[in-house]
């Protein structure tokens, strides 16, 4: 094995490191250090150090790596205070434990019926717009993904019932994420969570229960498949660990979907020849009846937009390991107990990977261009590998589904400047107001 640690990206200050630098704005110095070093390098964040993959290949490979040898449970603790000893949160066999029981939800049949519904939600929504006004092409479409979600785990009838007080307690949990601090720390918006965690718990308790006594798939949503899990011995999971997954699924499954979908629209919005082949396509895809998965997967100019998207615009900035053993990576040693960050915007504008990097050019994705895949496969914010992002399918539909609902039934245009990330910890969204124009389409 190598012997020689990464090199120290420039500018670190006297004890403190990168450490400042990368809390205001972390992109910059991990840009700072692929210019100095190329693929692989490393930082001093104050008492922790951390090696740095941008390279595709690399973090590919890297990712890719067991558990034994970078770890996600360590740098995942900022769940629980939030969800409990769940998923990634959770020990590595616990976690496939869960992992495996979640799977069947997102398979075969389930999806056809998850589509149904999301396609009734997206319905209802646009039929609520009017024929003409406007709406946030971030605010009103993650208020959109959220109701998507609340149903999709809980049940429509649930979200009918309690989905006002679930709104805000839920997002009152998801203000607190918290990388740094630790739980007991008197933050205000700390103690917002913990009070907001505690009576979300208390809120569902009567429905997991019910779940768990009179299971209904139709009505209950993937509750009624997490309250009949079990682990491998057959011991049922208990109450606390079924609503901690059923919330990990809704923070999951609207967030970042809801940012994803807010830069494919605001791309698409911002290229007009690309608008314009897209709305094509889905006039003439889904000419006739409801759409299904089948009639989505062939939105193929749409799904290379969302691809392109991905890659110049991922939610995810950062994915961390913990090094638990050390393991060599383009000719260094990384030692354990470091951290290793992969940088999904660095790594998705490397030049020999996507020529003219910083152009919005979703054909680069297509068969002629990229015969092998090879661009699909350096896309990093997904994840990789056993953490490989288990909704990722039904993601992709609830976009696609979205965006050609609204492209079909409306004529769009975006108004201001182009919106830009948020610079702070956490999902990359668009930095609001994101406002969006429309007209109803003549048909």
């Amino acid at each position: 094995m190598a012997s020689e640690l990464p090199p120290p990206a420039p500018a670190a200050l006297p004890v403190l490191g990168h450490a400042p630098a990368f809390v205001r704005d972390p992109l910059s110095v991990v840009r700072a250090g692929q210019r100095a070093h190329g693929t692989v390098f490393s930082l001093n964040l104050g008492p922790k150090r951390a090696a740095v993959v941008v390279g595709a290949e690399e973090s590919r490979t890297a990712l890719a790596a067991p558990e034994r040898t970078l770890a996600v449970a360590p740098v995942y603790q900022w769940l629980r205070p939030m969800f409990g000893a769940v998923m990634q949160a959770a020990d590595h066999a616990d976690y496939l434990v869960q992992r495996a029981a979640l799977l069947p939800v997102f398979r075969g049949r389930q999806v056809t019926d998850h589509t149904a519904a999301v396609t009734d939600d997206v319905q209802a929504w646009i039929a609520g717009l009017g024929a003409t006004g406007r709406f946030d092409a971030y605010r009103d479409l993650e208020r959109l993904t959220l109701d998507i979600a609340i149903r999709l785990v809980f049940g429509k009838d649930f979200r009918a019932r309690e989905g006002v007080a679930f709104r805000r307690y839920f997002q009152d949990v998801a203000a607190g994420m918290e990388f740094v601090l630790p739980a007991w720390f008197p933050a205000p918006r700390l103690l917002r969570r913990n009070r907001a965690r505690t009576r979300l718990f208390a809120l569902l308790s009567p429905y997991v229960r019910q779940a768990r006594s009179r299971p209904d798939p139709a009505a209950q949503g993937f509750l009624a498949h997490l309250a009949a899990s079990a682990d491998e011995a057959g011991t049922p999971f208990d109450e606390e660990l079924v609503t901690g997954l059923a919330l990990v699924l809704v923070y999951a499954a609207y967030e970042t979907t809801a940012a994803q979908l807010a830069w494919a629209l605001i791309l698409l919005l911002q290229h007009p020849e690309h608008l314009t082949a897209v709305t094509a396509e889905v006039g003439t895809e889904l000419a006739d009846g409801e759409p299904t998965p089948g009639t989505l997967r062939r939105l193929t100019r749409l799904g290379r937009c969302l691809q392109e998207t991905q890659r110049l615009r991922p939610v995810t900035t950062m994915l961390t390991r913990f090094v638990a053993e050390p393991y060599e990576v383009a000719g260094y040693t990384v030692p354990r107990g470091w951290n290793t960050l992969f940088c999904p915007p660095v790594t998705h504008r490397l030049a020999d990977l996507y020529p003219d990097p910083d152009a919005y050019d979703p054909e680069r994705f297509s068969p002629l261009r990229d015969p092998d895949g090879r661009a699909a496969n350096g896309l990093l914010n997904l994840g990789a590998g056993a953490h490989a992002c288990l909704g990722a399918r039904l993601a992709d539909i609830e976009m696609r589904l979205i965006i050609a609902s609204l492209l079909r039934d409306r004529e769009l245009r975006l108004d201001g400047p182009p919106p830009q990330p948020v610079r702070k910890p956490g999902i990359a969204r668009p930095a609001g107001p994101c406002p969006v124009s429309y007209d109803s389409v003549r048909h």
